[in-house]
């Protein structure tokens, strides 16, 4: 096995150079479990990071809320084909021919078709769940269920209230019974009280002194299936060994069938990813087969989650500021190559001088912001509009993007220019040719009119 001391020394390094306050790193390969840590849970009370220390997990959420559904499914209590109308009555969406087709299936593979990104609510309250799937009639159709792969917040707040109804447990307690409790993740919890009196990073901003502490929590009840677990860098390599390998117990979520289907390919995407499973977002780098999902609050605390179950390797990143999506695939690198000797070249954007059609610009709609698409050159520039003012919103104020087209790659497949690792995106097309959508990080965004 590599010496860990050089993937420290480079955690150490390249935290610092991209101002990511803290950072906690768990590794599992050759049937060792190990944590690496730098820098402090917060500037504003410089507390060490440790393996302890307890970070939001964001989206990483979506497949513990996966592993409580098909715990379901194992039960007899729901069916991957179950329509969302046989477990919820009442259920709306604004297109009615798809809120009655669509299936517990189509929301983990997030293949419902409707808007994905919605605003959040402001409860901690008992009925949030309730409350939030109650206005998804307004919520537009972009495409049919099972049609085109969009990623979806919604989708998982469905999949949360869906759970509740059939178990008659709040979502949270559910998680608590089914995954938590078997799997002894003593550290991870869901509401905020519960990590006021224990070790916990909170999230940071850039500023013109280095990191500043932001002020907010960045979500409520409503978002808990989607992103709401924090959890210790410990606990989430419990859980990863879990879905490597299974549980010691007899009480574990689920059984070694069901978790490799989970892992299995269910619906191909192209990019960013190979496919998606059940809710596993599928990679291939270097020849090596990854099952992926990490998670974002509010471009404040970013987590990365990588699996390679043919080999027993796993990584997570937990970190507490933006850029910690940056230093999460520093890490996943050097791991690949040095301990699973899988160093992948990145591709190349295109070096063509010809200008950027005008056909790709203009205004695309994603829910809670609106992409800006303008042609510079060989490249385009991509400016993220939200609904409110970032600070209002909760979230950390995005960069702009630079994209360009692959250099020999398939046409309106893009990549970013400053984080070339691999495609990030593509244009969609209708069935007339025109551009209708921007997919982009995994969600399609419509193109508004000119």
């Amino acid at each position: 096995m590599a010496d860990l001391t050089d993937l420290q020394k480079l955690i150490d390094h390249e935290a610092e150079a991209l101002g990511v306050p803290g950072a906690a790193v768990g590794v599992i390969h050759g049937g060792g479990r190990h944590v690496l840590t730098t820098g402090v849970a917060s500037v504003d009370a410089p507390a060490p990071v440790t393996a302890d220390t307890l970070f939001q997990i964001g989206s990483t959420t979506k497949t513990v809320t996966a592993t409580v559904i098909m715990h379901l499914v194992e039960r007899g209590e729901l069916r991957l084909d179950g329509r969302v109308r046989a477990y919820l009555p009442g259920f709306e969406l604004a297109d009615e021919a798809a809120a009655d087709a669509v299936t517990v299936e189509h929301l983990l593979t997030h293949t419902g078709g409707f808007l994905g990104d919605i605003d959040d609510g402001e409860s901690w309250g008992p009925s949030a769940l309730a409350d939030a799937i109650a206005v998804y009639g307004g919520l537009p159709q972009l495409f049919p269920p099972g049609a085109v792969a969009s990623y979806s917040n919604a989708g998982f707040r469905l999949l949360g209230r869906i759970a509740e109804v059939v178990s008659g447990l709040p979502y949270e307690e559910l998680v608590r019974r089914v995954v938590l409790e078997p799997l002894g993740m003593t550290s991870s919890f869901f509401f905020p009280w519960e990590a006021a009196t224990r070790p916990h990073a909170v999230g940071h901003v850039g500023g013109d002194d280095g990191p500043r502490v932001a002020h907010t929590w960045g979500l409520f009840r409503e978002s808990m299936p989607e992103g709401g677990l924090l959890s210790s860098v410990t606990d989430q390599l419990r859980y990863a060994a879990f879905h490597l390998e299974g549980a010691a117990t007899g009480q574990a979520p689920l059984t070694g069938e069901t978790r490799a289907l989970m892992q299995r390919d269910r619906i191909a995407v192209g990019v960013p990813w190979k496919a998606i499973g059940l809710p596993w977002l599928i990679d291939e780098r270097a020849g090596l087969r990854l099952v992926t999902h990490g998670g974002n609050v509010g471009n404040l605390q970013l987590s990365s989650f990588v699996l390679a179950p043919e080999h027993g390797f796993a990584v997570t990143v937990l970190t507490n500021a933006g850029p910690g999506k940056r230093l999460g695939e520093l890490v996943l690198g050097w791991c690949l190559e040095h301990l699973l000797g899988a160093a992948q070249a990145e591709v190349k954007p295109s070096l063509s001088r010809d200008p950027v059609a005008k056909e790709y610009t203009g205004g695309y709609y994603a829910g809670q912001w609106t992409f800006q698409v303008a042609a510079e050159g060989e490249r385009l520039r991509v400016r993220m509009e939200l609904a409110e003012e970032p600070a209002a919103a909760g979230v950390a104020a995005l960069p702009e993007l630079e994209l360009a087209f692959l250099d020999g790659g398939e046409r309106d497949t893009v990549v970013m220019v400053t984080d070339p690792g691999r495609p990030a995106g593509r244009f969609l097309r209708d069935e007339s040719g025109r551009i209708a959508f921007l997919h982009l990080a995994g969600r399609a965004a419509q193109k508004l009119p000119a």
